[in-house]
Formats: C-alpha cells, sequence, structure tokens
C-alpha cells in the first residue's frame, strides 16, 4: 500500500469523524441525552482535530449562563467529555485549563452559595485530572496564583490540595515541590488535616520533601 493511499484513507476515517462528531454537537441535547452517544463521539475524539472543535463545541455549550443550573449531576457529561479529550490528546490539555479556569472564575449568582462551592469542587476535580495526566505546573500556578491573590475560598483551596495529595506518589520533580509544598505547609490550608504524628498525607508529603530537596 502505497503512502499516497494511506493518507487518503487517513483523510477518508477523519472526515467521517468530524461528520458524525459534528451531527452529534449540532443537536441541542442536554447530559441524559448525550450520554447515548458518548462511545461514537469518543472514538472520533481521537483525531486532533475533532478534539479541538468538541472543546469549543463544550465551551460554548458550559459558559451559558443557565447551564450549571440546570445541570444536577456531580460531573455533567459535558466536562467528563473534557476528561477524555485530555487523556488522548496532552496537547490540548492547555486550551482545556483555560477553558476550566474561565468556568471556575466565573459569576454564578443565580446558584445558592453552598452549590456555588460544589460547582467549583467540581471543577477543581476536573483541574486534578488535568495535573494527572501530565499538565502539572500549569495547574498548579494557577491555584499558586489564587491563593496569593486571596479571592478564592480557603476551602477550595484545601479540597484541591486533599485531592492532590490522594492522588500523587513520589517520585516528584523540583518544580513540583516548589509549587505545591509551600500550600501544603500553609497551616491556613492544610491545619485542620493534620494529626498528631506523621501519619496523615500532609505531614508525610512535607517529611519527604524535606528529606530528599533543599526547600527555602
Amino acid at each position: 500500500m502505497t503512502e499516497r493511499t494511506l493518507n487518503k484513507d487517513e483523510l477518508k476515517s477523519t472526515i467521517q469523524a468530524i461528520e458524525k462528531a459534528h451531527a452529534i454537537c449540532n443537536v441541542d441535547q442536554g447530559s441524559t441525552e448525550l450520554i447515548a452517544e458518548l462511545q461514537t463521539l469518543y472514538n472520533c475524539i481521537k483525531y486532533p482535530v475533532v478534539g479541538v472543535g468538541v472543546i469549543r463545541w463544550i465551551e460554548n455549550v458550559v459558559m451559558e449562563p443557565s447551564y450549571f443550573k440546570l445541570s444536577t449531576d456531580s460531573c455533567p457529561t459535558h466536562l467528563a467529555v473534557l476528561d477524555e479529550v485530555a487523556g488522548v490528546h496532552p496537547t490540548l490539555q492547555q486550551q482545556i485549563l483555560f477553558l476550566l479556569i474561565r468556568l471556575f472564575e466565573s459569576k454564578q449568582d443565580e446558584l445558592e452559595i453552598l452549590v456555588q462551592l460544589e460547582m467549583k469542587k467540581m471543577i477543581l476535580d476536573r483541574m486534578v485530572n488535568l495535573l494527572t495526566r501530565g499538565c502539572v505546573v500549569p495547574v498548579l500556578r494557577y491555584i499558586k496564583q489564587c491563593c496569593a491573590i486571596e479571592d478564592t475560598d480557603i476551602s477550595l483551596i484545601r479540597y484541591f490540595v486533599t485531592e492532590v495529595l490522594e492522588t500523587i506518589t513520589h517520585p516528584y520533580s523540583v518544580e513540583f515541590v516548589q509549587l505545591f509544598l509551600p500550600m501544603v505547609e500553609n497551616e491556613e490550608i492544610t491545619g485542620t488535616m493534620r494529626g498528631e504524628g506523621d501519619n496523615d498525607p500532609v505531614s508525610e508529603f512535607i517529611v519527604h520533601c524535606k528529606a530528599h530537596f533543599i526547600t527555602v
């Protein structure tokens, strides 16, 4: 089989994936209806061009002011699709993070305060997923920025730190420790998470970093 034939076959399958994804995304359907189409959409997402288009589509859907008011899922299907794109296409993770940041910082005044907090925790879960997929430094830099500006509820920072500690394992990179250790050492964030000994995740992480890294 010649290279030209291979390229034609690849182009044909890419076009088919675009058309299938377009047919799914072009219908005004909620999370429930979308679930039935997920496997087909996931197969199409394997093509980078479809991944880019799906991110744009999801952005248009979830940035609607009423989206989270109407969605009662712990993780709306549209955001679960973002997780899939992040896993398949590392080069698109930065775009996904930008969208998650916009969502995290968006005004959701129609939602009750507790519902807003739960929504933001769910978005932080998506950021932790990005972190586990390799988008480590950009995610940590953003959360560090949230800490510095002090405009984010401290319980949300605490939630993020807890989720990351439960997810990670050593060895750690120097840059990871430089970004994450100050959050873990911050008494305001992790004070209530520490036990009497060094057996809790917070203390274990701090002890490990002190033993293996030169910290300032």
